[in-house]
């Protein structure tokens, strides 16, 4: 039990110090070569802790190579871009000055659903309010407000503000969400109004959404071949 508690304590005190050496961030934001190198970590350093007949230099070693490894990587990529975007990938631009991509949406596999969860965690009631929508390299989404819609402080301009609550998905993908039209007060008929107004259809239209105050934003499916 004694031999457990110290190599325990042991390899407790140089990951401590090997994460230090790594950098300050949230496992959110960790790059895929940091997630790889602490997923590593997890199960080198656990082999001499559960093993008593296993050397704890055979932990400490492997973890320092992995290490070495993981600063020598993110070096040469600094200086080289293209393993850069092997490794890493690049930014993808979901809305861009306004204007959704779908092909974009479905090539980094984020649904409508997912989408809107984010915007949400941003303080984004209404899509047709986001300028930029960004997915970075980590797979966190930067938001940048279209320049009507920043945060201002009504009540220092003395302005009577509303309520205007969040958008709920009506249609996504072309299926329309009976529960979100009931939670709005509205039923298929208006629904149906509202597209015969756009002149569409709802197997055409890849997002659509309505606001509490009725405000309904709305984006139509790309066509094959890069048409809208």
């Amino acid at each position: 039990m004694t031999v457990i508690f110290f190599r325990t304590v042991i390899i407790y005190l140089i990951l401590l110090l090997v994460l230090r050496l790594m950098g300050k961030r949230q496992i959110g934001e960790l790059q895929p070569s940091e997630l790889v190198t602490a997923l590593l970590l997890s199960q080198i350093a656990s082999q001499p802790i559960l093993a008593q007949n296993v050397p704890i230099a055979y932990g400490v070693i492997p973890v320092c190579i992995v290490v070495c490894l993981e600063v020598i990587l993110s070096f040469i990529m600094t200086r080289v871009p293209f393993l850069k975007r092997l490794f890493m990938g690049k930014p993808s631009i979901l809305i861009d000055k306004g204007k959704m991509d779908t092909k974009e949406l479905m090539r980094v596999r984020v649904t409508v659903e997912e989408l809107m969860s984010e915007l949400r965690s941003h303080g984004v009631g209404d899509p047709g309010d986001v300028y930029y929508a960004v997915m970075e390299e980590n797979g966190s989404i930067s938001v940048l407000m279209k320049a009507g819609s920043d945060t201002v402080c009504r009540k220092d301009l003395d302005i009577n503000a509303e309520e205007s609550g969040i958008s709920r998905l009506i249609i996504s993908d072309g299926v329309i969400n009976e529960e979100n039209l009931k939670k709005l007060g509205k039923d298929g008929n208006w629904l149906q109004k509202q597209l015969q107004q756009s002149k569409l259809k709802a197997k055409d239209v890849f997002m659509m959404t309505c606001s509490d105050t009725s405000k309904i934003y709305t984006v139509k499916k790309q066509k094959k071949g890069g048409g809208k």
